[in-house]
């Protein structure tokens, strides 16, 4: 029973990081229609939300207290919404695929917060995961050639981003223990259509005008924020936040390879040796028994 209930959480999480790793794609063929990064994440929360509450109906829990409630909105504000700000204008000056090896990153951030709030102690483990995670982002960014400006805003507004996500998965774990794992994704998920709504108002953004950008959309609504929010929430349930990152292994990989596909990107060889640094890092810290 515990092996499949295992097995079903790795299939959900291994799925939310196949589909999340579309949406830098779709982020950067939006971007061709002249959408800015505040009218796309407005719209595609928008368009997500109501799925979410289709899915709290059709998938019924027990009553969330509202002291929950309250801690899972900031959950989504920090995930959902300022990880995503800082994300997606981060793709305004990096390819897809480097985005995405950065952002993935976060597991080690992850050792150092439950380092900080929980008193985990920091063990050789922890130290080689955070070296090599840290050696392979150097690589990745080319730090040691020297890069363009625009690339390392680009770069260091993804990695604010991998900071601030790292933040809101310990939320997730820690409230998926008495949540069901709808209930938070629509409640998170609301919190942040809310902010990004109010945002795009707040500087009179317009709606776009072209079918093709209301299909891609529709797209990023639906396969890389409802299915992966989704299915991130109900693997994390079942399996724990620390097994989850190794699932999720597969995401820089399979962003890499629908860069190179749909957008012509491609990463250097030695950007190639960085991103396995990075996954070598966060693969070393997920197998480390909880204490």
């Amino acid at each position: 029973m515990e092996s499949g209930k295992n097995l079903t959480g790795y299939i959900l999480v291994a799925a939310s990081a196949i589909t999340f790793s579309a949406k830098g794609v779709f982020a950067k063929l939006l971007y061709r229609y002249g959408i800015d990064p505040v009218t796309l994440l407005a719209l595609r929360f928008a368009l997500a939300m109501p799925l979410f509450w289709a899915a709290v109906w059709f998938f019924p829990s027990d009553k969330v207290s509202w002291k929950d409630i309250f801690y899972i909105a900031l959950s989504g504000l920090l995930g959902l919404y300022l990880a995503a700000l800082a994300d997606f204008y981060g793709l305004l000056y990096i390819d897809a695929s480097l985005e995405r090896v950065i952002l993935y990153a976060y597991p080690a951030f992850v050792v150092i917060w439950t380092r900080l709030f929980f008193r985990e102690p920091m063990t050789l483990r922890k130290i080689f995961s955070l070296a090599l995670t840290y050696a392979g982002l150097a690589l990745v960014m080319k730090l040691f050639q020297g890069v363009e400006k625009t690339h390392l805003i680009g770069a260091g507004l993804v990695l604010i981003s991998a900071v601030i996500y790292s933040l809101s998965y310990i939320f997730t774990d820690v409230f998926s223990r008495r949540v069901s794992g709808v209930k938070l994704s629509a409640y998170a998920t609301t919190a942040a259509a809310f902010a990004f709504l109010g945002t795009w108002g707040a500087q009179k953004g317009a709606m776009p005008r072209e079918p093709g950008a209301w299909a891609l959309l529709l797209c990023l609504a639906v396969i890389s924020t409802f299915v992966p929010v989704l299915t991130i929430n109900l693997g994390i349930k079942r399996i724990g936040a620390s097994r989850a990152a190794i699932a999720s292994f597969i995401g820089p990989v399979s962003t890499a390879v629908l860069a190179w596909a749909v957008l012509g990107e491609s990463l250097e060889p030695v950007q190639l040796a960085g991103m396995c640094l990075v996954m070598a890092g966060v693969f070393v810290v997920s197998f480390e028994k909880k204490s």
